[in-house]
């Protein structure tokens, strides 16, 4: 497949696009800080749909940590919401939590005794990095 095959399906259609400007958050981090890049991030996506932004965020890499049931419990920073809290805002007001498909139960668990443990949050689905970067055809995104 040539350069512009390629390019060409990632291509979207500006008629297919909302009126409102997509917003994709990625969330590359994971309980290492304390859940501090995890709280800026998702207290920027639930900004961003207060202020009428279409919002998605992705969890890659050490991010995927926070796919998981129980991860975000108990996890609150100083002057912000719980990071729980944020994660039942963000789907309230009709955001969308992605989880990259090749990170999904690689990324996100430290060890394979805990991989028979943890299951992923119902809310939370595995989608792929093609298609997170179609959305980025006529949006913007931040990095935490």
């Amino acid at each position: 497949m040539n350069r512009t095959n390629r390019l060409q399906l990632l291509h979207v259609d500006p008629r297919e696009q909302s009126l409102r400007q997509k917003l994709v958050v990625m969330l590359a981090s994971g309980p290492e800080d304390g859940g501090m890049r995890a709280t800026l991030a998702l207290c920027s996506a639930v900004t961003a749909l207060c202020l009428d932004q279409e919002v998605e965020v992705f969890l890659v890499g050490d991010g995927a940590y926070w796919a998981y049931e129980g991860r975000t419990e108990g996890i609150q920073r100083n002057g912000f919401p719980a990071l729980e809290a944020l994660v039942e805002n963000l789907i309230e007001l009709g955001g969308a939590i992605y989880v990259c498909s090749a990170c999904d139960q690689v990324c996100g668990i430290p060890s394979d005794a805990e991989a028979g443990s943890l299951s992923r949050r119902r809310e939370i689905h595995p989608r792929g990095l093609a298609a997170v970067l179609a959305d980025l055809a006529f949006g913007s995104s931040v990095t935490f």
